[in-house]
């Protein structure tokens, strides 16, 4: 073998062994549970966010997000984000009580339209800079 040879293939093994390893971020994305895909809810009426997260996640907490649109941002997040809270553990869900503000006109409890949701874990285990890891979007419709 050429000096030049081994040198290339020392150099390619180096890169192999330092590229990052592909995220297994997703596996342990929270998956939601209510409201399902399209639910129809009440307008003012408080209603529960529910999530799950896989027991193997190292998540140091879980997220809701509501929008009035599915547009993500660099990091996977709807973006233009109208409420966001954190959920609390209750029995192995994720869960979230939206609040009721009855005076509050602009709060998206009370104003009629479709919205999307989205819950996320904060991970950042695997050393990647972006420590969100996403669920899938979801819809309902204030009535």
């Amino acid at each position: 073998m050429t000096h030049f040879f081994r040198i290339l293939v020392a150099a390619l093994a180096a890169a192999l062994l330092t590229a990052p390893v592909a995220s297994a971020q997703s596996a342990f994305a929270p998956t939601l549970s209510a409201p399902s895909n399209g639910k129809s809810l009440a307008r003012g009426k408080a209603f529960t966010f529910k999530a799950k997260l896989d027991s193997a996640s190292s998540a140091s907490g879980v997220f809701v997000r509501v929008a009035k649109s599915k547009k993500v941002d660099a990091e996977g997040l709807i973006s233009d984000d109208l409420y966001m809270r954190s959920m609390t553990l209750r029995g192995g869900t994720y869960q979230h009580k939206t609040e009721r503000y009855p005076a509050l006109s602009s709060h998206f409890l009370n104003k009629p339209g479709k919205y999307y949701w989205q819950a996320y874990a904060i991970d950042c285990s695997d050393g990647t800079d972006d420590c969100n890891i996403e669920s899938e979007i979801r819809s309902f419709r204030i009535k």
